[in-house]
């Protein structure tokens, strides 16, 4: 305890004296010549360079020459931008084909799903909403993705499977050989 008040006192007469001595300007000719980056031992010592003329370390310059004011610009106008063209025949027919290929693919059992970076996946599509699509992976694992992470092709016909799933009535399990398992079950 009794050594930090003389430490602190060092600490601060050393800061104080190195912002004193940080400051002072000393002349040219005073001034520490750098020495060589490598020595040899066998070279002989350099002898000490030639006292320079004194100057001052904060010498006057002369103004700096004025910059002559850029020329006004006229601004530029900005070129037309070229109608886009029309949509040709054969791609307006093409506008109603996925339709029928989302029901072909639809009758698959498990499909290639494609994110928005390239990447597959080969999965059955389980549930769809409107925000997620729920998959089952070859391997079982089931698992929910964000439609806003696949393909565009790959959201419209995820969105085709919600409505196609909306348009059906929700089916009633069927008895698989005509026993009636309620009645059995109930007595």
């Amino acid at each position: 305890m009794k050594l930090i008040l003389p430490i602190l006192i060092c600490s601060a007469i050393s800061a104080a004296l190195g912002y004193y001595f940080g400051h002072i300007t000393l002349p040219v000719d005073s001034q520490p010549v750098a020495a060589p980056a490598t020595i040899s031992h066998s070279a002989p010592a350099l002898a000490p360079a030639p006292p320079a003329a004194t100057q001052p370390v904060y010498a006057e310059t002369e103004p700096a020459n004025e910059l002559e004011p850029m020329p006004d610009l006229e601004p530029v106008a900005a070129p037309d931008p070229e109608p886009a063209p029309e949509p040709e025949a054969d791609l307006v027919e093409n506008t109603t084909a996925p339709q029928t290929n989302f029901a072909e693919r639809a009758a698959q059992t498990t499909q290639t799903l494609t994110d928005t970076q390239g990447r597959t996946i080969e999965a059955r599509i389980v549930e769809v909403t409107e925000q997620n699509v729920t998959i089952r992976r070859t391997d079982g694992l089931e698992t929910k993705i964000p439609l806003n992470m696949l393909s565009p092709e790959d959201v419209a016909f995820c969105n085709y499977l919600r409505e196609q799933a909306a348009k059906k009535p929700a089916a009633k399990p069927a008895s698989s050989d005509g026993f009636d398992w309620d009645a059995y079950f109930n007595s």
